[in-house]
């Protein structure tokens, strides 16, 4: 009786230290993007972009544009196009804010995990470079939206308009549309085999460098 006693106690012991280790050690579950720092840190790499390339900074204040490209970002969590998940074109967010313009372009990408990774995929693009540059509308705004799916991947959207205060070049009156990021998931708004596997180890660095604080 009495060594069944000590048989309890000791497993109950090994349970009890089992446990006690699994809550020193269990990750906790990774941070949620800084959505709203990283739409303004896209903008603020853009423009260092064109300041490189000699070219005046576009302007990040209109909220109605910051929304639509919100707005943007959150559908192509659910269809990854230049098509809204409606059957509409992607143009049709401008006018659904109240946005008047002589020219408008989008960007859109889906997968990078930071806004140096998308602007950098972006200029890597000769379309997406020609959006960001001005190259064919002498655009003076930007709106960036960032979405975060369930998975933790990021959903990035750049809006581009002018709004007639600056002269537009004689290309400018085209709507121009930058296709999706080369380095993106596919146009159906599913995400890649890779994509899952750099926000699995995404979520995996941020859990570890939370518990050992580096």
């Amino acid at each position: 009786m009495k060594r069944t006693f000590k048989r309890s106690l000791s497993a109950l012991s090994v349970i009890t230290a089992l446990a006690l280790l699994a809550g020193v050690f269990a990750l906790p579950a990774a941070a949620a993007a800084d959505t709203a720092g990283y739409a303004a840190e896209v903008v603020r790499l853009v423009n260092a972009e064109r300041a490189a390339d000699g070219r005046r900074a576009l302007a990040n204040t209109n909220s109605k544009l910051n929304a639509a490209a919100q707005k943007r970002a959150q559908e192509i969590a659910v269809k990854y196009s230049h098509e809204r998940p409606d059957g509409s074109g992607c143009f049709t967010v401008f006018t659904e804010h109240g946005l008047i313009f002589g020219a408008a372009g989008e960007n859109i990408a889906v997968g990078e995990p930071t806004p140096a990774w998308v602007v950098t995929a972006w200029m890597n693009s000769p379309e997406h470079r020609s959006l960001i540059l001005g190259l064919e509308a002498n655009f003076n705004q930007i709106g960036a939206g960032v979405y975060e799916r369930e998975d933790g991947t990021l959903c990035w959207s750049l809006l581009f308009i002018n709004d007639y205060s600056v002269p537009v070049d004689p290309g400018a009156g085209k709507i121009a549309g930058g296709g999706t990021s080369h380095s993106s998931g596919n146009g159906g708004g599913s995400v890649n085999i890779f994509t899952r596997i750099w926000s699995w180890i995404k979520g995996f660095i941020s859990r570890i460098a939370d518990i050992f604080q580096f």
